[in-house]
């Protein structure tokens, strides 16, 4: 079923997803403080993190930024809703989906079953590789640059790229990205791409505005930069 590591200080919060997750057949491990968290994830590979953002020691966010140095293991984080900065930051570092507190059992069963069944395949291209002025999209490593220098893309942000790469300069409708990349669970979830696409936008810089946002339609990935 897959391995999962639960980084949460509450014991009480700990203790009801571990059960949830090893009813259902998963491996689970566990940590209660960032240092904890640390010995565990270099101990022993795992297929998925679910992580606090809030930790004794060093910051879930900190966390989140070492273990993607690391691994490109998929990483949620577990924020409450006061904590929308620490979630932003998070998502800079590298996490790859989010789960607001108080979340309901099912809702991240959910989310830890679309991850861990998905194995992304973007639809297949034809060039590898999109230069656009200083702009390098490199489909096949799965990496952007710009003048050389990496973007550090998520999985989830190259995965949503390559779909807009692949329909270069045509609309691609919200539902069919939300299908191709996280599944047909989370259909009519467009907040994830407004999210996980503004990101995508502030990572571009100046490029930025080659993704543009058709209003009740989708999005436009543009070959070249609209006058």
């Amino acid at each position: 079923m897959g391995s999962i590591l639960i980084v949460e200080d509450d014991p009480n919060i700990r203790k009801l997803v571990r059960v949830n997750l090893m009813k259902r057949g998963y491996t689970v491990s566990e940590a209660g403080d960032s240092h904890e968290a640390m010995a565990q994830f270099e101990a022993q590979p795992v297929d998925l993190v679910l992580l606090d953002l809030v930790l004794p020691g060093l910051s879930g966010v900190d966390i989140c930024a070492w273990m993607r140095a690391r691994s490109d293991v998929p990483i949620i984080v577990l924020s409450a809703r006061s904590e929308e900065d620490l979630k932003v930051a998070a998502l800079d570092a590298g996490a790859d989906d989010y789960v607001t507190k108080p979340f309901g059992q099912e809702e991240l069963l959910a989310r830890v079953r679309a991850f861990l069944r998905r194995s992304y395949t973007p639809t297949k291209i034809t060039e590898t590789k999109i230069q656009i002025g200083d702009l390098l999209i490199d489909l096949e490593a799965r990496r952007v640059f710009i003048e050389d220098k990496d973007l550090h893309f998520t999985r989830t942000e190259m995965a949503l790229l390559t779909e807009l790469a692949h329909h270069l300069d045509a609309i691609v409708s919200h539902d069919e990205l939300i299908s191709r990349v996280w599944g047909s669970e989370y259909l009519g979830s467009n907040h994830y791409l407004h999210t996980y696409l503004g990101r995508i936008r502030k990572k571009l810089g100046e490029y930025g505005e080659l993704l543009e946002t058709v209003p009740g339609m989708g999005y436009d990935l543009h070959s070249k930069k609209i006058e």
